[in-house]
C-alpha cells in the first residue's frame, strides 16, 4: 500500500465565510473592547470616578479586557448557537476564521474605543472638530455593540431551541439567580484579597456573573446527565411517584425536626447568616427559601447526580451504594463549605462547635440529600427551607 503524494490527499475544506458562530465571536469580541474600554471609561471620566489622567493607557487595558472577555463568551455562545443543521466541526472552524478576521477588526474598534474614551477632553477644549470625532466614534461604538448584541440574541435562540432541558433549565437557573441576588444583598461578600465588600451594584454583578459562569453551566450538565441515570431516578419535582402532597408533608416535617434538634445553638446562626434571625418572619422564610436553592441545586442537584452517574458508569458500584456515598460526600463537602463560618462564630469549646457542625449542617446535609434521592428536588428544597426557617423563627 502506497503513500500518496501531497497532491493525492483531499484537504479540509476552508470555511469561507465566517458564519453566524464566527460572527458573534467577532463581534462580541470587538463589541466587548469598545464598550469596556470607550463606553465605561467615558461615563467613569465624565462622572469624576476615573481621572484623565493616562485615559489612552488607561482605555487600552480596558479594551484589551472587553475585547478577551467578549471573544472568550462569544466563542462558546457562537458554538452553542449554531444553526440547525451545522455540525460541531463547522462551527469550531467558522470561530477558528473570525480569529484571523479579529485583527483588523479589533484595531478598528481601539481606534473607535479611544476616541470614545476622550469624551471629557473633546468637553474640556470645545473644539467642535474634537468633539464631531467623538460624535462619530460613538455613533461607531453603538452600531459594533448593537451588532453583536443582534448576532448574540439570534445565538442565544438558537442555543435555547436545541437545550432539550429548556424549560426545567431555565426555571432552577431563574430561581439560582433570585436566590443568590437575595443571599448577596442581604450579606454582602467581601472580594477576595482585597478586603472591599461589595456595594448592592456590585452584589447584584456578583450574582449575574455566579450565575453565568457557575450555576448556568451546573444546571445544564446536571439535568443531562439525570436524564442519563437508569430509572428509577430522582424527580425535579416534589416527588417522582406523584404523591406530592405526601412528599411536601414528609419534607415539612423533616425540615421541622431539624430545625428542632439545632435549637440548642440558637445562639449562632444555621447555614445562613445572623441577618435571617433579623429580618422577621417573611424575611427569614425569603432567605431560607434562597439559601435551600442554591445549597439544592448545587449540592444535591449537581454533586450527589453527578457521583452517582460517575459511580456507576466507570467503578460500576451497585446503585445503592453508589447514591450512598454520593449523599456522604455531598453532606461533607457542605460542611467544608460551611465551616469557616462555624469557625467564625466562636464557641467557647471545640465540642460546640463540632456539635453545631454536625447537628446543624453534616446531619441536615445527609437527610437532604436521601430525600433528593428518594424523593425528588422537590421535597429536598422544602426540607432544607423549612429546617433553616424553622430554627430562625423558633429561636426568635
Amino acid at each position: 500500500m502506497g503513500v500518496g503524494t501531497w497532491s493525492d490527499r483531499t484537504p479540509a475544506a476552508v470555511p469561507r465565510s465566517i458564519a453566524l458562530p464566527g460572527w458573534i465571536a467577532l463581534s462580541w469580541a470587538v463589541g466587548g473592547g469598545v464598550m469596556l474600554g470607550g463606553f465605561v471609561v467615558a461615563v467613569m471620566t465624565l462622572s469624576g470616578r476615573l481621572s484623565g489622567s493616562g485615559l489612552l493607557l488607561t482605555s487600552s487595558a480596558l479594551f484589551v479586557v472587553g475585547a478577551v472577555l467578549g471573544l472568550m463568551h462569544g466563542a462558546v455562545l457562537g458554538y452553542l448557537g449554531r444553526p440547525a443543521g451545522m455540525g460541531w466541526g463547522d462551527a469550531v472552524r467558522a470561530v477558528a476564521l473570525a480569529l484571523v478576521y479579529s485583527v483588523p477588526a479589533l484595531a478598528v474598534g481601539w481606534l473607535v474605543a479611544g476616541w470614545i474614551a476622550m469624551t471629557v477632553v473633546a468637553l474640556y477644549v470645545e473644539r467642535w472638530l474634537a468633539l464631531a470625532a467623538v460624535a462619530v466614534a460613538a455613533l461607531g461604538g453603538v452600531a459594533m455593540v448593537a451588532g453583536a448584541a443582534l448576532a448574540g440574541w439570534k445565538g442565544i435562540r438558537n442555543g435555547y431551541e436545541r437545550w432539550p432541558d429548556r424549560r426545567m433549565g431555565t426555571a432552577l437557573v431563574a430561581a439560582a439567580f433570585g436566590a443568590l441576588l437575595v443571599n448577596f444583598l442581604a450579606h454582602r461578600p467581601m472580594l477576595w484579597g482585597l478586603e472591599l465588600r461589595v456595594t448592592e451594584t456590585g452584589a447584584f454583578m456578583l450574582a449575574v456573573v455566579a450565575t453565568l459562569w457557575i450555576v448556568g453551566p451546573l444546571v445544564t450538565v446536571s439535568l443531562r446527565v439525570l436524564r442519563a441515570l437508569p430509572a428509577p431516578r430522582p424527580g425535579l419535582t416534589l416527588t417522582a411517584r406523584g404523591r406530592d402532597l405526601a412528599a411536601a408533608a414528609v419534607a415539612v416535617a423533616l425540615g421541622i425536626v431539624l430545625g428542632l434538634v439545632a435549637l440548642p445553638f440558637h445562639g449562632a446562626p444555621y447555614a445562613a447568616p445572623a441577618t435571617l434571625r433579623e429580618a422577621g418572619p417573611a424575611g427569614a422564610l425569603v432567605l431560607a427559601v434562597s439559601r435551600a436553592i442554591v445549597d439544592e441545586v448545587l449540592l444535591r442537584l449537581f454533586l450527589v447526580t453527578g457521583l452517582v452517574w460517575l459511580l456507576l458508569r466507570w467503578h460500576a458500584v451497585p446503585r445503592p451504594a453508589a447514591a450512598l456515598l454520593a449523599v456522604i460526600a455531598a453532606a461533607l463537602v457542605q460542611a467544608g463549605l460551611y465551616l469557616p463560618g462555624v469557625l467564625a462564630i466562636g464557641f467557647p469549646t471545640a465540642l460546640a462547635t463540632t456539635g453545631y457542625l454536625l447537628l446543624a449542617v453534616l446531619v441536615p446535609g445527609l437527610v437532604f440529600g436521601a430525600v433528593y434521592w428518594l424523593r425528588g428536588l422537590g421535597a429536598a428544597l422544602v426540607a432544607d427551607a423549612t429546617a433553616v426557617a424553622a430554627l430562625a423563627l423558633l429561636a426568635a
